[in-house]
């Protein structure tokens, strides 16, 4: 049975509204690992700005400190180093005169020119600065090694009131005051460190990218669990909706049987009140017509009275072979003997025809698990049918194959025109034929004995002409 459009459709929008939910899903997770991964990188990079800064802030603030900070920054540098995060660190001036070096040296790479920023190497997250560091130069009173404040007050470098040096002097100070300005000795160890640095930062990034990989994980999970969810609510819904349809059929079917039962009580009423009248209306007219001539137009007429009355008889036990409910009593049953006892049967409408009946068997002792006389009705049917439609002097083929499911299949093909597209939903409904002179049920009474059976009934195109009806499900 072949789904309809609506039903197909239908199908696909749910399945497309739930692979898209999963997309939404998944491009939110990937947004949440984005501002994740931004986070953490953000953090090392203020890591990195903190101890940058720290260094730089402490080279300008002890700049006057000169030589004995180029000894001592040496060994804040190795300090430096040896924490937790820092694998590489350097002070080197622009003109690489002067360069203190300490940690891993050799990831930092420093015989390439140096360019200030952020860098995420493989090695780790690098940082480079550049910054000025100017000397302090002595002013106006101030000599080699004095402070700023020297020569404005009292002071180191300066002394004031009585001592050694003190003379009466001249001038509005008054007899025996004065200031007397000696400049303090020059330290060689304390000259000013002036002009441009690059300080280039080393940083660990383990466990940033550790931090990293962790968020990636939870979100490919989240976005994992999700499509089991959606694929759970979707396998939920589908067996939801099968159960619905199949309540709904079994309700369906239930109407129809006892719809079915009705009928069939009904036919057998009608079938008893006809086929008396029309016994009686045919031995009367049997007898008559032994009265008369063999030529008489007359006799003509009986025998024409006669044939409706058996045509009427027929159509009588097809409605009642088709409403009138059995249960198949299941037995093994050859259907090469089956085919055999039909074919001797429809001879006469082979030869008519120069019809070949060709069955297709995998061993001529091949069994199946069927009602015998329910099987040999559905498939006089089915075989009827072929012959009716098959072309003179060609072949009607009988075949058991191995179905879809696994299960067997009996197959009836012919050579014949096929049915037209716009004809086969109607295929198998009581009281539609395209024969001359049928009756519609001979098809829905194949449909009937498969149901009973637990089978499928259905149709198919030839590939190379031709139709193929067929019984799918069998038991072996």
């Amino acid at each position: 049975m072949r789904e309809n459009t609506p039903t197909r459709w239908h199908r696909w929008a749910t399945l497309a509204a739930l692979f898209l939910a999963w997309a939404v899903l998944a491009m939110w997770q990937w947004q949440e690992y984005q501002a994740e991964r931004e986070a953490a990188r953000e953090s090392l990079r203020r890591q990195a700005d903190s101890v940058m800064n720290a260094l730089v802030g402490g080279v300008k603030s002890h700049r006057r400190l000169g030589r004995f900070l180029e000894e001592q920054l040496q060994g804040a540098l190795d300090e430096l180093a040896e924490s937790q995060d820092v694998l590489a660190v350097a002070v080197i001036s622009t003109n690489r005169r002067l360069s203190w070096i300490a940690g891993k040296t050799d990831l930092l790479n420093l015989s390439a020119p140096i360019e200030p920023g952020h860098f995420w190497d493989a090695d780790g997250f690098r940082y480079a600065v550049v910054f000025q560091v100017s000397p302090e130069m002595p002013g106006p009173g101030m000599g080699p090694g004095m402070r700023p404040n020297q020569g404005r007050g009292p002071g180191p470098g300066m002394r004031r009131g009585p001592g050694p040096d003190m003379g009466r002097g001249q001038g509005r100070g008054g007899p025996g005051m004065g200031f007397n300005r000696r400049p303090a000795p020059q330290d060689e160890g304390l000259s000013p460190m002036g002009g441009r640095f690059h300080a280039v930062l080393l940083l660990d990034r383990t466990r940033t990218d550790q931090q990293i990989a962790h968020y990636a994980w939870l979100r490919i999970f989240v976005v994992a669990a999700g499509g089991l969810v959606i694929l759970s609510v979707a396998l939920a819904w589908r067996a939801t909706v099968r159960l619905a349809e199949a309540r709904g059929h079994a309700q369906l079917l239930e109407i129809e049987a006892r719809h079915l039962r009705d009928l069939s009580r009904a036919a057998a009423g009608l079938a008893h009140e006809t086929r008396s009248p029309l016994g009686l209306i045919r031995g009367w007219t049997q007898r008559w017509m032994q009265t008369l001539s063999d030529h008489s137009q007359q006799r003509q007429q009986a025998q024409a009275v006669i044939e409706e009355c058996d045509r009427v008889t027929v159509r009588i036990n097809q409605f009642l072979a088709f409403v009138r409910p059995r249960k198949p009593k299941i037995e093994v049953t050859p259907p090469a003997e089956v085919v055999g006892e039909l074919a001797a049967m429809l001879e006469p409408d082979l030869d008519a025809k120069r019809l070949t009946l060709v069955p297709v068997f995998p061993a001529q002792d091949s069994t199946i698990q069927a009602d015998r006389e329910m099987f040999r009705q559905a498939l006089f049917n089915l075989i009827q049918n072929a012959v009716e439609f098959a072309p003179e002097g060609g072949t009607v083929e009988i075949a058991l194959r191995t179905g879809p499911n696994g299960a067997a299949r009996l197959e009836v093909a012919d050579r014949g025109p096929g049915v037209p597209d716009e004809r086969m939903e109607l295929l198998f409904t009581p009281y539609h034929t395209t024969r001359s002179g049928g009756t519609g049920l001979g098809l829905a009474i194949v449909r009937r004995i498969a149901a009973a059976h637990g089978w499928t009934a259905g149709y198919s195109p030839r590939p190379d002409g031709g139709s193929i009806f067929w019984l799918d499900g069998i038991h072996s």
